[in-house]
């Protein structure tokens, strides 16, 4: 089942995750109290709304309880911040990532029940729309726009089989240059296997990336 994203908050930062996700046809919900943002988004997202986060029967109505992943993106109020965590959690959205401006804050916001807590100098907005559309990417890194390099983690249920007999270049367009299996770091050979479990760096367009990203996942 496809997962449900909302980003709160579509500042600088807001905006450029809401972007990304909408480049990945993400199902996106995008809110902000500002009407400017809003409409700044309206352009590549169906779903967008002005709405106060800080009050949680505004994101009732709207939907919230069937998000699966909330981006709190508002940055420059600590304190609606926290009221907005406060509400997520209680509306049951079971994945939540704040922004932070200061990593002073980070464990209250971890004890108030977010998920992950982003400092905009330690990850890119990019960066991080790719990594939490797909629970198999552990990091994302944008070389130029088109080609990136992916970390990829392969399903346990995935038979074994060598890169040359998968005809990875070929048929995905795409290049494995690095294998991570128990905390070991190999650059492989066409005759090195794929296991279950193994940690791939993969670079190639993201398009490619993702289509044998599904295919080692099994989707």
């Amino acid at each position: 089942m496809k997962k449900s994203y909302a980003v709160i908050g579509l500042g600088r930062f807001g905006y450029s995750v809401a972007r990304e996700l909408a480049n990945n046809n993400a199902d996106i919900l995008a809110i902000d109290k500002n009407e400017e943002n809003v409409a700044a988004v309206a352009d590549f997202i169906n779903n967008c709304a002005i709405c106060d986060s800080t009050k949680k029967k505004d994101l009732e109505d709207l939907g919230f309880k069937s998000i699966d992943h909330a981006i709190i993106a508002i940055g420059n109020s600590l304190e609606a911040s926290i009221l907005t965590t406060i509400n997520l959690k209680s509306l049951g959205v079971n994945e939540i990532t704040v922004r932070v401006d200061d990593s002073d804050y980070k464990e209250i916001f971890k004890t108030l029940g977010a998920t992950s807590v982003i400092i905009p100098e330690e990850a890119s907005a990019i960066s991080l729309a790719n990594r939490i559309i797909s629970d198999t990417f552990l990091d994302f890194y944008k070389i130029n726009s088109d080609y990136s390099i992916v970390q990829i983690k392969v399903s346990q249920d995935f038979t074994e089989a060598s890169i040359i007999s998968l005809g990875v270049r070929q048929k995905y367009l795409i290049s494995i240059i690095g294998i991570i299996r128990d905390a070991v770091f190999k650059i492989p050979e066409g005759q090195d296997n794929i296991k279950g479990g193994d940690i791939l760096l993969v670079i190639g367009k993201k398009q490619d990336i993702r289509k044998f990203d599904n295919f080692v996942n099994g989707e």
